[in-house]
């Protein structure tokens, strides 16, 4: 959640910013108003490619500045009851695809990111049910939370190969002591989905069911956590449509996610890495690819091979002057997959200033392969290996 206290560094600062307006009712219930946002021009060195921070974006920035692309607004209530129960809703604006089809909204889109019950059977232990965040990555509980990071914009290369960002089920959060730190326990089981721009062409991405399970360990400066997210997915395959009518391929895609993360932040120095892996079940045989009489899937040797098998990992560090903070970041990305097998990487420098309480100015230039498909909504070489994206933004809590 926004108001949990975190012990790392910038996080802290974030979640205790964060202080509600409060409100109490006659009957004893609390309530909370809380909101985060982030207002940034982006634009890079080629008109030919549009650079995007998501996935979900089918707009993305060229050389004029672009509102939408790091931009959003974001507003939270808690509602707190008797004997351990609270009711959490959180609102998201930002530029996302609404649905699949041709037309779907383009540009910024009011979403419902967190709508849940809470029972807290003891002050370490909290149940929930309803629509949660997935906790994919170190950063999940307060990814949109722009103030809450050294940086402008999260390394695309991991984060920007999972859309998925809440779901709807059940979620425990078991925080047990362990000397002079603190381990957090996050299994959780249910739905999730996300409408996505890849190529240029519009997915809807919906799980039949999606299950995981987090560790993490806060020890003094330290943060570690280890995670796996398991998901099943109908899929209908049928590239390259444009050389004829080729027979689609339907089944249930099994996709396995793998991340571990690790965090150090004194109070003056800040690293931060993290490192995952897809894996997923192989194509069925039988699907033609091309046109109907040329030869299958099996026949071209994709039959029992992964759609995607993919590595990408990602680390930083900077150093705190004061209210500036510089942070430099390096991203790697692999698919290691028969189909489409290719790599790309990005380098980032930012710069954080504090200038006034709940609120930072930042700055953000980095250096990307023109054919990173996270980072650039049709991605292609157009006459250019490496393109450069700016970025200047506020972000603000309240």
């Amino acid at each position: 959640m926004l108001t949990k206290q975190l012990s790392m560094g910038l996080s802290a600062v974030a979640i205790a910013a964060l202080t509600a307006t409060s409100a109490h009712a006659d009957d004893g219930v609390n309530f909370k108003f809380s909101g985060y946002g982030t207002l940034a021009a982006t634009f890079t060195d080629n008109d030919d490619l549009a650079f995007r921070s998501s996935i979900s974006q089918s707009r993305g920035a060229g050389t004029r500045p672009d509102l939408g692309v790091d931009s959003r607004l974001g507003l939270q209530g808690v509602a707190t009851f008797c004997h351990g129960f609270s009711a959490t809703g959180q609102l998201l604006v930002q530029r996302r695809r609404e649905n699949d089809t041709v037309d779907s909204n383009n540009d910024y889109s009011l979403g419902v990111e967190w709508l849940f019950a809470q029972y807290s059977a003891t002050s370490n232990l909290d149940l929930r049910l309803g629509r949660v965040v997935l906790p994919v990555f170190m950063i999940s509980d307060y990814r949109n939370v722009g103030y809450s990071q050294p940086w402008l914009r999260v390394p695309l290369e991991l984060y920007g190969h999972m859309p998925l960002t809440y779901m709807d089920g059940g979620q425990v959060v078991w925080r047990i002591p362990a000397g002079d730190g603190t381990v957090t326990l996050q299994p959780y089981y249910g739905k999730s989905e996300s409408n996505t721009s890849v190529s240029g062409s519009a997915r809807k991405i919906a799980s039949k069911y999606v299950y995981g399970f987090n560790a993490q360990l806060e020890w003094g400066d330290w943060l570690l956590r280890a995670g796996q997210i398991k998901s099943s997915l109908p899929f209908e395959f049928a590239p390259f449509a444009g050389y004829g009518d080729p027979s689609a391929a339907r089944y249930d895609l099994k996709d396995i996610f793998t991340s571990v993360g690790v965090q150090y932040d004194n109070g003056k120095a800040v690293f931060i890495a993290e490192w995952g892996k897809r894996k997923e079940n192989g194509l069925p045989a039988g699907a033609t690819f091309l046109v109907p009489q040329f030869q299958t899937a099996y026949d071209y040797g994709m039959a029992g091979k992964p759609l995607a098998a993919e590595k990408a990992w990602w680390a930083g560090a900077g150093w705190r002057f004061g209210k500036v903070l510089p942070f430099v970041s390096y991203g790697y990305f692999k698919n290691t997959s028969v189909f489409l097998p290719d790599s790309w990487d990005s380098l980032n420098a930012s710069v954080r200033w504090d200038f006034a309480p709940n609120m930072a100015l930042k700055a953000q230039v980095g250096q990307h392969k023109a054919k990173d498909s996270s980072a650039f909504v049709t991605p292609g070489s157009s006459g250019a290996g490496k393109v450069t994206s700016f970025a200047v933004g506020l972000d603000f809590v309240f």
